[in-house]
């Protein structure tokens, strides 16, 4: 009988031989090396096959991380488990973020340990001998969207591939919440964090309870507990709700991350089990507004109703108008535009849409070039929180604005702090007293300076900030007059005429029908 073979990697003699000792009885594993270093092992692996490798964490040399990341080129898809001889959360982390499937404390190593890991790890593999099929008949995880129905699991029972009861089945939807970085692949990272959570899944379920894993496109999973032998209603929620506090606590202290969780109540049948876990899913979605790290009842969460409505016309106008004069106002209008997607709560695919005309219009105006709208597009994209969405935005934006004005103008430190506070602050009742108390230089040398500098005085540049915020509202065409003086910072509304029309060489009026 074809079994499936095993690679061993760690410096001591000592573990090899206990491993080797665990697994001679087993009929389906068999040790078919083991080495003490990483090179040899590669060595190896260049030349022959492995199914699962154990490879311990901590060794001269190539270590265990750097082990697994050259053995990934070799084989891509060869399964690893971390072998550590510390009960360090953080080291165990560590292994698993940088491609380790599972993991192995040697203090821990039992042969009923060492059996449990390997079929986990076997089960999720799909991994099936030269001339064999084996599968682990519980914690079975489903992948594809079709399998997972009524008709499917059922297939899977009748064939004896799995073991699991189609009633007084509970639900649980976890959804973790990833946090993307710059720099990070996005595939790799969810597959990682996905695996971690069905092994935590794995260790705390066991064999008390028949059980199978579904994990969707989305990256979120669904384990199905079917308490068939249990009577009582209370134990078995009482059990979900243990599972989902002990995997929202585990997920935390292991992978550094939160993680939105749903739970489901006692369904009595196969079928309404999974139009339950469907539901679940559903609500999971609702993290794009409600934000995550949670844990909701199915029974009282409702689902949010999101809005297909269009972003108004004239807000679009102001921001193209902006753009295409170069003010530094538009950040503001940009921010107006995503408070509105965040008010009206849009349908994730027309938040998308939105934030990609954005993005063209900053690449046509040379905000920012193809590239980075590009590069921006792609992560806005993967993250799964509104806020999320609208930081990226925002804080991209922000600090290309201060690179382009530390670039422009050449001004001192301390006036261009002034003239920052000004372009941040004009819609308040801003003074140059308060100006130089921000600045923490003397009102008398800020007004010579600022003037020296910048060939305004500060209610001159004060003033053209105000004129331009009202030029961009006023072509908007849509906000009453005096709303427009206000919004400016422009506190009198004849003070407000007779500034404009000095500045531009026209009235509001004259200015609204010329545009």
């Amino acid at each position: 009988m074809n079994r499936i073979r095993i690679l061993i990697v760690d410096d001591e003699l000592t573990s090899r031989n206990t491993i080797k000792k665990l697994l001679e009885g087993s009929e389906i594993y068999e040790v078919a090396g083991d080495f003490p270093n990483g090179k040899m092992a590669l060595d190896w692996l260049r030349q022959n096959t492995a199914d699962i490798m154990l490879c311990d964490m901590q060794m001269p040399g190539i270590d265990g991380v750097e082990l697994m990341r050259s053995v990934h080129i070799i084989n891509e898809y060869l399964p690893i488990i971390a072998i550590s001889g510390f009960d360090d959360f953080d080291y165990v982390r560590g292994s698993l973020i940088n491609g380790a499937c599972n993991y192995l404390l040697k203090h821990e190593l039992t042969e009923k340990q060492l059996l449990y890991v390997l079929d986990q790890v076997r089960e999720r593999y799909r991994i099936v001998p030269a001339g064999g099929e084996v599968y682990y008949r519980r914690g079975y995880c489903i992948y594809d969207e079709k399998e997972f129905s009524a008709e499917g699991i059922s297939k899977l029972i009748d064939r004896n591939y799995i073991e699991f009861k189609t009633a007084n089945i509970i639900a649980v939807a976890i959804s973790p919440d990833y946090r993307l970085k710059k720099g990070i692949h996005e595939k790799e990272y969810r597959r990682d964090i996905v695996n971690a959570v069905i092994d935590m899944l794995n260790q705390m379920l066991g064999d008390r309870y028949p059980y199978l894993i579904h994990v969707t496109g989305k990256g979120h999973i669904i384990p199905l507990v079917s308490f068939t032998e249990e009577k009582s209603t209370l134990l078995m929620m009482n059990v979900a709700g243990n599972l989902v506090r002990r995997i929202q606590n585990q997920i935390v202290r292991m992978l550094d991350i939160t993680a939105t969780i749903v739970v489901g109540d006692v369904q009595r049948t196969l079928e309404q089990a999974l139009e339950q876990a469907r539901r679940m899913d559903g609500l999971l979605e609702d993290k794009m507004y409600l934000g995550g790290n949670r844990i909701v009842s199915e029974a009282i969460a409702q689902k949010l109703d999101y809005s297909e409505k269009e972003i108004p016309d004239n807000l679009w106008n102001q921001l193209q108008y902006e753009l295409k004069n170069q003010m530094d106002g538009y950040l503001l209008t940009v921010r107006d535009v995503l408070d509105v997607m965040g008010k009206e709560r849009l349908a994730r695919q027309k938040v998308i849409k939105n934030c990609s005309r954005i993005l063209e219009l900053l690449e046509k105006n040379t905000v920012l070039d193809a590239a980075e709208c590009e590069e921006m597009y792609e992560r806005i994209k993967q993250h799964e929180e509104y806020t999320e969405i609208r930081s990226e935005i925002l804080e991209t934006l922000n600090r290309k604005n201060r690179m382009r004005q530390s670039q422009e103008h050449k001004y001192s430190s301390q006036i261009m702090q002034a003239a920052q506070y000004i372009e941040q602050n004009y819609m308040q009742d801003i003074s140059l007293e308060k100006c130089a108390e921000v600045t923490g230089i003397s009102y008398t040398y800020l007004s010579r300076s600022f003037k020296k500098e910048t060939g305004m005085r500060f209610v001159e540049f004060l003033n053209r900030c105000r004129v331009n915020k009202a030029k961009s509202l006023l072509v908007r065409k849509d906000i009453p007059m005096r709303e427009i003086a206000q919004r400016s910072g422009f506190r009198n509304y004849n003070y407000f005429f007779k500034v404009f029309k000095e500045m531009e060489g026209m009235t509001p009026t004259e200015f609204l029908t010329k545009n």
